[in-house]
């Protein structure tokens, strides 16, 4: 799910120049992006965007130098959006339940985190050098923040990162392998997620009512 404003901020980063069409930066930025996560990279090509959008190809080039430009603007966002979700959401905790309890609901909130924005990203770094760099820096930000957060509430190292990665990793592994299930589904085991990531025990009185809040914010969706 793009996440409309973020994707306008990073749009308007493109030197300005007068457009003589309705359509602006925004709208190719949009396009590209449905089209880069249900095809992949590859897919992404001016007059593939021209034509969804209904436009001359030429129209393009009002608001973009060329296609590599459209390209940083896709990663900017992606950047922008995914990593800055994971590591907002363990910045300023009050305890270790509320950053635990705050990085779970970003990762089912698709308007915080878009996991179909990151697995192509990684299909791309497969096969593009510069892009794994990318990702490599991107998942290593997130793990500090994870890390950090684990230290923040008196976990030694190692035992700060190892935790990180394990909480990562299995959220990242989750989307990779396409798990399905619903909301209560995955609530149910909460209190062991819970003891798995920290190796304590969550306070019950806290656990239902993290629950009910993500029932009451998001139904009971598949994932």
């Amino acid at each position: 799910m793009p996440d409309n404003s973020l994707l306008k901020a990073v749009a308007e980063r493109g030197t300005p120049i007068q457009a003589r069409k309705q359509l602006q930066r925004f709208d190719w930025l949009r396009q590209a992006l449905e089209v880069f996560v249900s095809e992949g990279i590859d897919a992404v090509r001016i007059t593939r965007l021209a034509d969804d959008l209904g436009v001359t190809r030429g129209s393009f080039y009002w608001h973009f130098e060329n296609r590599e430009d459209l390209i940083d603007a896709l990663v900017g966002y992606w950047k922008d959006k995914n990593t800055a979700a994971i590591t907002q959401a363990v910045a300023s905790v009050d305890s270790l339940a509320d950053g635990i309890f705050r990085f779970f609901e970003t990762c089912i909130d698709a308007a915080s985190f878009d996991p179909r924005l990151d697995l192509a990203i990684r299909e791309w770094s497969r096969r593009s050098a510069p892009i794994r760099a990318l990702v490599d820096r991107e998942d290593a930000a997130r793990i500090d923040a994870l890390q950090t957060f684990f230290a923040l509430f008196d976990y030694p190292m190692p035992d700060a990162l190892i935790r990180a990665r394990v909480l990562y990793y299995s959220q990242i592994g989750f989307y990779a392998l396409e798990i399905e299930e619903s909301l209560t589904t995955r609530l149910d085991y909460t209190e062991s997620y819970f003891e798995c990531f920290t190796g304590q025990d969550l306070d019950p009185r806290q656990a239902a009512s993290f629950k009910q809040h993500i029932l009451d914010t998001y139904g009971d969706k598949l994932s």
